[in-house]
């Protein structure tokens, strides 16, 4: 007999496919057939349940049934087709019987029971002259019924269980190719993010050098430094100072936006005194507050720390919310910066005994304008960022400085914050760290 013949060929994809015993156990199988077999069902050395394509669903009893696979060529043909068959093979009697559902045959099986000879018989085993059917006959007649239910059984369980694997394979599938266009897409949207703020960090740039020399001039022709000019010459120099000075401030910003995005800022720390950077943000926003008739104030203590900070960015974090207090102020205002001694916030440190030690210096600039609704007060510190779109268009401004003040201010390791009354007043906060003793 040649293997390669003999060989069932699955049909399908019987690896994905479970086989029958997962479904109904074996011990359950024998259960279910001993009720219809009775004392028949001893007689049984072994049994092999295939589906209707010649698939090997299981096999109950190890012995006669495991070389199922050398079965003779007209037994697999009658597996296949569904007919019947009779055979002896290895010191057994084989027969070969399909199994319905009704009129549908929905597979096949093969019993094994002792004796029989190597020679191959009809498909049919007929009863004996006394009528009395042979124990064979018995067994394949009851195993015919009562497997196609079981069989049919197992089909509809496979048949869900495989949709329901086809469609988690789909849908698994599905999401795989999703996350893989998310990734690209997120990873393309990271690289057009930093190509743009690369972009405003070199415009910006470009754009201060000129308008550097701009200010410059507009300060010499407004101090007569280049000659007498006349009040309306003054106002109109006055007035190309303080617009350029503005135009100056928001390009700074983008710039400083820029840098914090794409993590180029760096910080010169130095101790320094505080009433000299407040100064220059004071003399840097004088000319606007005159405009405004807005008053500046300054309320230090002389005897107050040194503080270790980069003097530009904490002047720049100044003149950002002195230019806020000045612009929506109201005439004869004023603008006060002062500044006292307070606790840092650490949330994960304490000292020995428990007690906040007043370690840096906590600044307020606060201001006698409109004030803050107390519900935008959690996002005004949110960049691009506006309480009302009528004031931007008023007095200008594109929402950064306030988001810069709060990372500047936390790149300092410190905190910003406001407190404001609508209709009397904001003040703003933050901490910066006091010089060693």
């Amino acid at each position: 007999m040649n293997g390669n013949e003999a060989k069932v060929e699955p049909i399908g994809a019987p690896d994905r496919r479970p086989p029958l015993e997962r479904l109904v156990r074996r011990d359950d199988l024998r259960r279910t057939l001993t009720p219809f077999l009775g004392e028949q069902f001893g007689c049984i050395d072994g049994m092999a349940v295939f589906d209707h394509e010649g698939v090997l669903f299981v096999q109950v009893g190890a012995s006669p049934m495991q070389h199922w696979e050398q079965l003779p060529p007209e037994a697999l043909a009658a597996l296949r087709r569904g007919g019947s068959r009779k055979f002896g093979l290895g010191g057994h009697k084989y027969v070969v019987r399909p199994c319905f559902a009704g009129a549908d045959r929905v597979g096949s099986f093969v019993v094994a029971m002792p004796g029989g000879d190597s020679e191959s018989s009809g498909a049919h085993e007929h009863p004996s002259e006394d009528g009395e059917r042979s124990p064979l006959l018995v067994v394949t007649d009851a195993l015919s019924g009562v497997l196609g239910a079981v069989l049919q059984a197992g089909f509809a369980t496979w048949v869900t269980s495989e949709m329901h694997l086809a469609a988690s394979e789909s849908n698994h599938r599905a999401l795989q190719q999703r996350n893989a266009e998310l990734e690209r897409a997120v990873a393309h949207l990271r690289e057009v993010d930093q190509l743009k703020s690369n972009f405003l960090a070199t415009v910006s740039h470009e754009l201060r050098t000129p308008l550097t020399s701009i200010i410059g001039f507009s300060e010499m022709l407004a101090k007569g430094i280049a000659g007498p000019l006349n009040e309306e010459q003054t106002e109109y120099a006055n007035t190309i100072l303080e617009r350029g000075e503005e135009l100056l401030r928001l390009i700074t910003q983008v710039l400083e936006m820029s840098k914090m995005e794409v993590g180029t800022m760096r910080l010169s720390l130095a101790s320094v005194e505080l009433s000299e950077v407040v100064g220059r943000a004071f003399s840097a926003a004088s000319i606007s507050a005159d405009r405004a008739r807005v008053h500046l104030v300054q309320e230090l203590d002389p005897e107050i720390p040194r503080v270790v900070v980069d003097a530009d960015k904490i002047q720049q974090v100044l003149i950002n919310l002195i230019s806020n207090a000045i612009k929506f102020n109201r005439p004869d205002g004023c603008v006060i910066v002062r500044a006292e001694l307070a606790p840092m916030r650490r949330p994960f440190e304490e000292d020995f005994f428990g007690e906040e030690t007043a370690d840096a210096l906590r600044v307020t600039v606060s201001d006698t304008g409109i004030g803050i609704p107390e519900d935008q007060l959690s996002r005004i510190f949110d960049a691009f960022y506006q309480v009302d779109a009528s004031s931007t268009r008023q007095h200008g401004g594109a929402g950064l400085g306030l988001s810069i003040v709060r990372k500047l201010i936390e790149a300092h390791g410190g905190e910003a914050w406001a407190e404001s009354i609508v209709g009397a007043g904001t003040t703003f906060h933050f901490t910066l760290p006091i010089a060693d003793s």
